[in-house]
């Protein structure tokens, strides 16, 4: 029987996830993650040359989850723009989880420019998606570029105070926070002539 070394790199990748999330970063080493995925550091070595790559398709995983999340959220009901914006928080276990890690890699990219250039690269997916989702309900007048940037501030800013102080978070209360966001981005980012 045939490996599917994608699905083991993605396996692999998920290993990872764990792991930093719970520990950060720097635990994050070849042998440590070996031990957690109970194979020897040889078996990961060979479908990563080294921690470097390892941790740059753990994020590329890591950021397609974020992407696809939000994707399927807006199909499921694309007139529920707070519901997609629920998959860019740490609301539930699967978002904290992604949270925490986006927050190691964030640490790190702050030292590894590899790792800055792919942050950088995903925020502008974001906001892309952002301003998308906003485009449908703007007006004419709105700067949706300028909106999007704002509203990615919101949630990141939200997602840091929703990771210290979840008891005070509900759902229903991210919920309506992400539906004033909305509101005020739009009503207040017009562009200027």
């Amino acid at each position: 029987m045939a490996l599917d070394h994608d699905k083991r790199r993605r396996d692999i990748a998920w290993i990872t996830i764990e792991l930093i999330a719970r520990e950060g970063l720097e635990a994050a080493t070849i042998r440590r993650i070996a031990a957690e995925a109970g194979s020897s550091t040889t078996a990961i070595t060979h479908y990563f040359v080294d921690k470097q790559e390892l941790l740059v398709w753990t994020f590329q995983v890591l950021s397609a989850e974020g992407e696809q999340q939000f994707k399927d959220a807006l199909q499921r009901d694309p007139a529920d723009m707070a519901g997609a914006l629920l998959t860019m928080v740490p609301w539930c276990p699967a978002n904290i989880r992604r949270w925490k890690a986006y927050l190691a890699f964030w640490d790190g990219a702050a030292r590894n420019a590899e790792l800055a250039t792919l942050l950088a690269r995903s925020t502008n997916v974001g906001t892309g998606y952002l301003q998308q989702l906003l485009g449908s309900n703007a007006t004419a007048q709105a700067d949706l570029g300028k909106a999007s940037q704002l509203l990615n501030a919101v949630i990141q800013g939200s997602a840091l105070q929703m990771l210290v102080d979840q008891r005070n978070w509900s759902e229903d209360r991210i919920r309506f926070a992400l539906e004033e966001a909305l509101e005020l981005v739009l009503f207040t980012v017009k562009v200027h002539s």
